[in-house]
């Protein structure tokens, strides 16, 4: 008896120092829900359409400033660089948590009375015409900078050439609000649905950032101030690249938005069943990363002027480059939990409502 006793206190301290060292702040989320509730007969089939991971592992800020002048003084232009990376990570453990979580989700569907369909459910249907197979295990660079992207082991789909190829990414940019307004036109995931007799479409994805990118804006009057902090968490995020391809302005960044969030849709037309569940803010992640800040500030060469004989006067304008980078070490382990247990707990959250909506359904 003393010897069980002594296994469970044990095990008890163990769950506690764990539990310490990786901690998720408090869970808000909410569900955008435009669609009817599910009928009494609705459906219990279930595509999974996609599930997909992706974790921070490198960011760059950069700010640039033009040169100032005021007849014939000031600073010439300055740009500066920051940079911030994670040294220690394991994307082996990553691309295990992914599929863990993604075993975890199916049992957790079939286990309410929910079957889940393969992908030859869909292979031949209208929505899929142009797509190609995506089949998991996938770990990759995304087209995302800084980003890795996890598709688990046992996902078997379709996908677009340039999801599935990995060259697809999340930039805002001109015609970024077309696509976003076609995909609703054509119906969506509710188009597939209807060709799968009104099964159940899931669309899930999930981001892990840690990054904080933006300096001062007191020290960004006086010259070019780029600052990097972490802060892990989960949830939608926006991060910013220095500009490579089309026109570059000095100092130019991409945008790029990357949303966390779990994707229902059933059926179509005006009964269609539809919602999209997100975080009202990040789910903050604490005891794996140390917080670290890594910052550059660069005001510019002061002008030079010279006079040239008695007629006019050159000013000399030098332009200024400074860089900053930092590797931060992560167990790796830690790193991995914290994917797991942010993930779970969103997805958790998700399914939750999902049930509850379903209850009525036989």
């Amino acid at each position: 008896m003393t010897k069980k006793i002594t296994i469970c206190v044990l095990a008890f301290l163990a769950f506690g120092l764990f539990a310490k060292s990786q901690n998720l702040g408090e869970l808000k989320s909410k569900v955008a829900n435009s669609g009817q509730n599910p009928k009494k007969k609705a459906s219990k089939e279930v595509y999974i359409s996609n599930f997909n991971v992706l974790v921070e592992i490198y960011r760059e800020d950069t700010d640039y400033k033009a040169k100032r002048e005021f007849r014939g003084k000031g600073r010439g232009e300055a740009k500066a660089n920051a940079a911030l990376g994670l040294s220690g990570v394991d994307a082996i453990k990553l691309q295990e948590k992914v599929d863990q979580l993604y075993k975890e989700l199916v049992a957790d569907l079939e286990s309410k009375g929910f079957t889940i369909l393969e992908a030859d459910a869909v292979k031949d249907t209208k929505f899929y015409k142009k797509a190609i197979p995506l089949n998991g295990p996938v770990l990759r660079e995304s087209a995302n900078p800084g980003m890795l992207e996890i598709i688990p082991t046992n996902f078997k789909g379709y996908a677009s050439v340039k999801d599935a190829e990995g060259t697809s990414s999340k930039k805002s940019g001109l015609f970024s609000g077309f696509k976003a307004v076609g995909k609703a036109v054509s119906g969506g995931n509710n188009a597939l649905s209807k060709e799968i007799n009104d099964a159940i479409v899931l669309d899930i994805n999930l981001v892990m950032s840690w990054s904080e990118t933006g300096g001062s804006w007191l020290k960004s009057l006086g010259g070019a101030n780029a600052r990097i902090k972490t802060n892990l968490t989960l949830g939608s995020k926006a991060i910013t690249a220095p500009k490579k391809k089309g026109i570059r302005f000095k100092g130019a960044e991409d945008v790029y938005n990357l949303e966390t969030d779990f994707n229902l849709s059933q059926g179509s037309g005006l009964r269609k069943t539809v919602w999209k569940g997100y975080l009202k803010k990040p789910l903050t992640i604490e005891g794996v990363i140390e917080d670290t800040k890594v910052e550059s500030y660069n005001r510019g060469e002061a002008s030079q002027s010279y006079d040239v004989g008695n007629i006019y006067t050159v000013t000399y304008w030098e332009s200024t480059i400074s860089e900053n980078a930092k590797m931060v070490a992560v167990d790796p382990d830690k790193f991995a939990n914290a994917l797991y247990l942010s993930g779970k707990t969103f997805i958790d959250d998700q399914l939750n409502y999902m049930f509850e909506k379903y209850s009525k359904v036989k």
